[in-house]
């Protein structure tokens, strides 16, 4: 089984876990507020179907994070990633 480092090697969420951004008198990693938004737009999605903007799209969601699958696949991965974002530190 692979690591979190092995599977977002090279894709856009690795890549913004270095940058950072000033949220509630803090600094929080890109990478990790768009992991919680997208969580958050992806249970919506597969719970009650409704996608969170008019523009939005899982297959923009799949790219970023660089996983792959069905809706309650992609889901699954990106709270494994939360969890193991939290247990790092």
């Amino acid at each position: 089984m692979k690591t979190i480092g092995e599977k977002i090697k090279g894709t856009q969420f690795e890549q913004d876990l270095t940058k950072t951004i000033g949220m509630n008198d803090g600094v929080m990693a890109v990478g990790v507020y768009n992991l919680i938004v997208s969580i958050r737009d992806m249970k919506l999605f597969c719970k009650i179907g409704m996608k969170p903007h008019r523009r939005w799209r899982m297959k923009d969601v799949k790219w970023y994070f660089g996983v792959n699958g069905g809706k309650d696949k992609v889901l699954t991965q990106l709270e494994e990633f939360m969890v193991a974002l939290k247990t790092a530190e």
